[in-house]
């Protein structure tokens, strides 16, 4: 149970890559002439502000959800289903960006494939994190492969 807590908590990278990816987005949207007409220079230095607070304001109740999600699912299969670290997140990842490609594409919020994306790359970082956690050697798990 306590590697279980432990693997729940390397949940705290899908926000930095959240954060990061949001930033990074409002820069590529802008590129691409699909922003919302902010000129470079606020697009640039008040994005740094504007990211978190946008996550703080509007994407807290999404967030929410999926940390609520995300936590349950990682109790369920770690402790239950007896996959490899790799698959698991992999299938985390599909199941939960089902709902944010479905809305990036209803709302024409493209944001939310870019985050799905960001998604992915950091449930790869948790790989990594979560093997140490359970103290499966990453030279020994790729050759079982």
């Amino acid at each position: 149970m306590r590697s279980i807590l432990k693997i729940t908590a390397t949940n705290w990278v899908h926000v930095v890559g959240f954060l990061v990816t949001t930033y990074l987005s409002l820069i590529l949207f802008k590129l691409l002439g699909i922003g919302d007409g902010y000129e470079w220079r606020q697009l640039i230095f008040i994005g740094l502000f504007s990211v978190p607070f946008l996550f703080i304001t509007f994407g807290l109740p999404i967030l929410a959800g999926f940390y609520l999600v995300i936590v349950a699912l990682d109790f369920l299969a770690f402790k239950f289903i007896k996959l490899k670290t790799k698959r698991i997140l992999q299938l985390e990842w599909f199941l939960l960006i089902i709902p944010f490609i479905y809305w990036a594409f209803l709302y024409e919020y493209w944001l939310w494939i870019t985050l799905s994306v960001s998604f992915y790359f950091t449930q790869v970082l948790r790989i990594e994190m979560i093997n140490k956690i359970e103290g499966i050697n990453l030279n020994e798990e790729s050759i079982a492969q």
